[in-house]
């Protein structure tokens, strides 16, 4: 062999050995990266099921009774589990229907209030019932 030919092929077997160092670094990187990956999605699912085992704990309610607006029992559904209420008596219900009852009186009192401050403003007195 010539010179020449000896000095391209050492340089292909460094550019070769150096590709083989690059890729082992970079599948130990995407290693790592899947891992980590991993990881997050597994601390991800156990949290879910966490939230999701909060959520179905039954909690106590009762709703509020009288003989005129406020008799007939509540039907409330939450991503197609639904369930009814019986108002006047303590019932065990899982918590995700309590918390839509929750947000739903929050939301009535927030109506109530700005119908109260449109009326108070215009002079006028605006009914939605």
């Amino acid at each position: 062999m010539t010179d020449t030919n000896v000095s391209y092929n050492e340089a292909i077997v460094a550019l070769k050995n150096e590709y083989e160092e690059k890729l082992a670094v970079m599948e130990a990187e995407c290693a790592l990266l899947r891992s980590e990956i991993e990881q997050k999605e597994a601390a991800e699912a156990a949290e879910a099921a966490e939230n999701e085992a909060y959520l179905n704990e039954y909690v106590d309610v009762k709703l509020f009774r009288d003989s005129d607006r406020y008799s007939d029992d509540v039907y409330v559904a939450v991503n197609g589990q639904n369930c009814v209420i019986k108002r006047g008596e303590w019932v065990k219900i899982k918590r995700k229907f309590a918390l839509v009852l929750d947000q739903s009186e929050i939301q009535d009192m927030k109506t109530d209030k700005l119908i109260s401050e449109v009326n108070g403003a215009s002079g006028n007195d605006i009914s939605f019932s």
